[in-house]
């Protein structure tokens, strides 16, 4: 059965689905690994450690699936190969981010550069501070900093998508808004893209995010509307974005704003029948008379609605989520379409709310895990669902002390038993990366619980790149999780 997961200040997305489309190289390539020599510099090898590309490269990332790695010179300038080790992109960028598809990858490359004809963006008094000190008498700063940045498709060719200049002020927008979608199309800052091997396909402008596997959500001006895969609309009155909802409750209207300065309580919309919807799901709408609440010493409807502080739409089920607080009490009540309340949902709809760091709000934690696998002395801190697996990362915590573990909810056991101050699982396995006290090294152990390597490395990430002191300086290298190898000249 489906997971459905609400995130707490996170609109709900799904997956989406469009034609397929013929892969840039459907060749099989044999599994290279970033390799280390003592000279520092980097190569490839394959599962064997045999060298496949000699060592020459300051820095190299893992090949994608579609084989294209990030490289970068002596000078640390940026571009990327393939894993003949033919340069598809010439190392010249600052930053590059490498996006994969079902059959492409995207590569996000950052420029920067100077020029001095955007007077209005000069620097005035560049070398003036209150101290009065400093050797810079210039009135101006015409040296004005920009950045270009450009997605391309990736293949014998780099085929360009998209590019922007900015100036360059910092971090912030910065980077494009990437959403890869799968059958190989692309959200890039609102604007929908089919990637194909000859280039992109524009489709649309707008788009928000995916409404269902053949839907996206369009917004234009204060409307929205819905489009399907080719960027037609599918309903053609559309939506109009509300900032407060008149709740009738019993006949006697109960008003509610939906903005706040950080967070909106919830994104509604209503359609030319006065109908009110819950983004992202348009499937149903809100009940246009509210009943009141009859379970004994729960808020009552009125109280629901003036303390709500997040309302959304339980996905595939005829049920509305409201987060209210009451007397400084969090309540979760669900309402039917039928304008009825229910403390709970039925068990056949797996639904779960989660605050932005992953912590689970909704269901209670004893709905995963009874109070007798809990060791004594100890209290659950936090419970965060692992993916769509059945597993669950716990924390515990006695006073100041915190310790972590991996929970099976099918099986109703421990996994991996709550004795680490820290263990997460590694990417693409069914192994884990630990350790054992506040800012110790790290290892590696399986699903039993056996230590595969003991606590040896500074860092240690789930795509198997660790760092490790070697003669009072820090090295990074590859370590290869399955053969537990690492990919370097000692």
């Amino acid at each position: 059965m489906t997971k459905c997961i609400f995130y707490l200040c996170i609109m709900l997305s799904s997956n989406a689905c469009a034609q397929t489309r013929s892969p840039v190289d459907d060749t099989p390539h044999e599994v290279l690994y970033p390799y280390r020599d003592k000279s520092e510099r980097f190569g490839y090898a394959d599962e064997n450690l045999h060298i496949q590309i000699e060592p020459q490269y300051k820095n190299a990332s893992l090949f994608t699936e579609h084989g294209f790695a990030v490289i970068s010179d002596s000078l640390n300038k940026k571009g990327v190969i393939d894993q003949n080790n033919k340069l598809i992109i010439v190392p010249e960028y600052d930053v590059i981010h490498l996006h994969t598809l079902e059959d492409f990858t995207l590569a996000e490359v950052h420029k920067s550069y100077y020029t001095r004809w955007r007077f209005w963006e000069w620097k005035f008094l560049p070398g003036f501070n209150l101290m009065g000190t400093g050797n810079d008498n210039r009135l101006f700063d015409t040296k004005v900093k920009r950045l270009k940045k450009t997605v391309f498709v990736l293949g014998d060719k780099p085929r360009k998508v998209r590019s922007e200049r900015l100036t360059n002020k910092g971090y912030t927008d910065k980077y494009f808004d990437v959403s890869t979608l799968d059958s190989n199309q692309v959200l890039i800052n609102g604007r929908l893209y089919d990637i194909r091997a000859k280039g992109a396909r524009f489709i649309a402008s707008g788009i928000i995010d995916p409404l269902t596997v053949y839907t996206f959500a369009q917004r234009k001006g204060v409307n929205l509307y819905t489009v399907d895969r080719k960027g037609n609309r599918v309903d053609k009155e559309g939506y109009t974005v509300l900032d407060s909802i008149a709740f009738k409750v019993e006949d006697v209207p109960v008003g509610k704003r939906l903005t706040r300065d950080y967070a909106p309580i919830a994104s509604a919309y209503r359609n030319e029948e006065g109908l009110i919807f819950i983004y992202p799901d348009f499937s149903k709408a809100l009940p246009r008379l509210i009943h009141e609440n009859m379970h004994p010493d729960d808020p009552t409807a009125e109280e629901l609605i003036r303390g709500l502080w997040m309302l959304a739409s339980v996905p595939e089920s005829g049920y509305f989520v409201f987060m209210s607080f009451r007397d400084g009490e969090r309540f979760f009540r669900f309402l039917d379409t039928e304008g009825n309340w229910h403390q709970t949902l039925p068990p056949d709809i797996p639904f779960t709310v989660i605050q932005r760091s992953g912590n689970i709000l909704w269901p209670e934690k004893e709905h995963y895990i009874p109070r007798n696998q809990i060791p004594e002395g100890w209290k659950i801190d936090r419970i965060s669902p692992l993916g769509d697996s059945s597993m669950y990362h716990i924390t515990l915590q006695q006073g100041k002390t915190v310790r972590q573990g991996i929970w099976d909810f099918v099986k109703q056991q421990w996994l991996i038993t709550p004795e680490y101050y820290e263990v997460y699982p590694m990417d693409n396995t069914r192994q884990w990366r630990y350790h054992s006290e506040y800012d110790g090294l790290w290892g590696l152990m399986d699903d039993h619980g056996k230590v595969l390597i003991k606590p040896t490395y500074y860092s240690l990430h789930p795509d198997g790149w660790v760092s490790q002191q070697e003669n009072d300086e820090s090295i990074s290298f590859y370590l290869h999780p399955q053969t537990l190898e690492e990919f370097r000249e000692k």
